[in-house]
């Protein structure tokens, strides 16, 4: 039996998280969103949107980003501080975690998790673009 939700005025919560009056609804086509070419750590035919950011959208916890991948295209090795979450939406690319070969294929449909400090690349070796989006946190200085 479902039941109903009505829903309430909901507070901001700063249970780990930076608390925000965040009072704006943001829709938009992420096609509106400009592609910006990614060129760090050697990254090659990739592309990067911006489709929900912390500067432009006022995001107070998170950011949300697509990539696209084109084929024989990568992302070099590197780390971060923060952790991210992606979605692959499509294709199919090998991402080597750990610094020490290991090589997880990812697909459309796939969800992966990349902790704090871990060495990951991507490289799509398919014959389609690979593209997810990817949720990163906003850090605070």
């Amino acid at each position: 039996m479902l039941t109903r939700f009505i829903p309430t005025t909901i507070k901001p919560r700063s249970v780990g998280m930076v608390s925000s009056p965040f009072t704006k609804f943001v829709k938009k086509k992420y096609t509106d969103v400009p592609k910006q070419d990614v060129t760090a750590f050697g990254s090659k035919k990739t592309t990067i949107r911006w489709l929900l950011d912390f500067q432009n959208d006022k995001m107070p916890n998170f950011a949300l980003r697509r990539f696209e991948i084109q084929p024989g295209g990568s992302i070099g090795l590197h780390s971060h501080a923060h952790e991210h979450e992606i979605y692959v939406l499509s294709g199919e690319s090998c991402t080597i975690t750990n610094g020490e070969d290991q090589k997880v294929v990812a697909k459309g449909g796939d969800v992966l998790f990349v902790p704090p400090h871990e060495p990951h690349d991507y490289y799509n070796n398919g014959r389609d673009t690979f593209t997810f989006l990817c949720i990163i946190p906003k850090i605070e200085n």
